[in-house]
């Protein structure tokens, strides 16, 4: 019994003596909430036009190195879409007859989705004690999804609705990179956190549907799709490995 209270005590104060030691260093842990516009290129503009998106992601950066390492991922929605792939079922005026013989009102949407791990730094332009500011450059690896949403408002046209949208939705996924530089601050205190800049994704992707309907093809060749445009953002930040003065609740 000695002994194992001999030993307890010791790694007790060696403990105590390493957080006595130990510099000051915040590591937060964010939850990141942002908002853009973006512009398509290469493949993905020849199907689609520009979108907005919602992102969302958690990283830890390493104060006061500035190492950033996370997850993040983007929501896209858009209202122009290139291609009518409901062309071959359309009247000579362009409408779409439902199941009563009526015009059905239809329409088509972009959709798209990012997810993936990032990692990168902030390299600080100052750091004041409380804030830290300077350009955030990161890079990404993961997976990009977009498709022809195919919306029928007026739920009439049962040929272009599940499982008969599998035809038409060109769905279309595949590994992707993502890339961001921009400016970004970091507060201590929690009160000022936020990101804003320019953002890149290049997918490397295929059609996954065996037939497209209007074509009456199969399309199995591979795509480069970009997307580009500027994102801002807020950060919810929650610090570990401070000071016991220094937590806040």
């Amino acid at each position: 019994m000695k002994v194992k209270f001999l030993i307890l005590l010791f790694f007790y104060s060696y403990n105590m003596s390493a957080q006595r030691n130990f510099p000051k260093q915040y590591t937060p842990l964010s939850i990141n909430v942002n908002f853009g516009a973006q512009m398509p290129a290469a493949d993905l503009a020849t199907r689609f036009g520009n979108n907005l998106c919602l992102g969302l992601g958690v990283e830890r950066i390493a104060l006061p190195s500035g190492w950033i390492l996370g997850v993040d991922g983007f929501y896209a929605f858009g209202t122009t879409v290139n291609e009518d792939v409901l062309a071959p079922i359309r009247t000579t005026d362009g409408n779409i007859i439902g199941d009563i013989n009526t015009y059905a009102d239809v329409e088509l949407r972009e959709r798209a989705f990012y997810a993936g791990i990032t990692g990168g730094k902030l390299f600080k332009f100052y750091d004041n004690g409380n804030k830290v500011g300077g350009l955030r450059l990161t890079f990404g690896l993961g997976f990009f999804q977009h498709n022809i949403r195919i919306q029928d408002n007026s739920n009439s046209a049962q040929q272009i609705t599940a499982p008969y949208d599998a035809g038409y939705d060109r769905l279309t996924n595949g590994l992707a990179l993502s890339q961001f530089i921009g400016y970004q601050i970091v507060s201590r205190d929690k009160k000022v956190n936020f990101t804003v800049g320019f953002d890149f994704t290049e997918g490397f992707t295929k059609n996954r549907r065996g037939f497209n309907f209007d074509t009456r093809t199969r399309d199995d060749k591979s795509r480069f799709d970009v997307l580009y445009g500027f994102r801002i953002g807020w950060s919810f930040p929650i610090y570990t490995n401070q000071n016991a003065e220094d937590i806040e609740y």
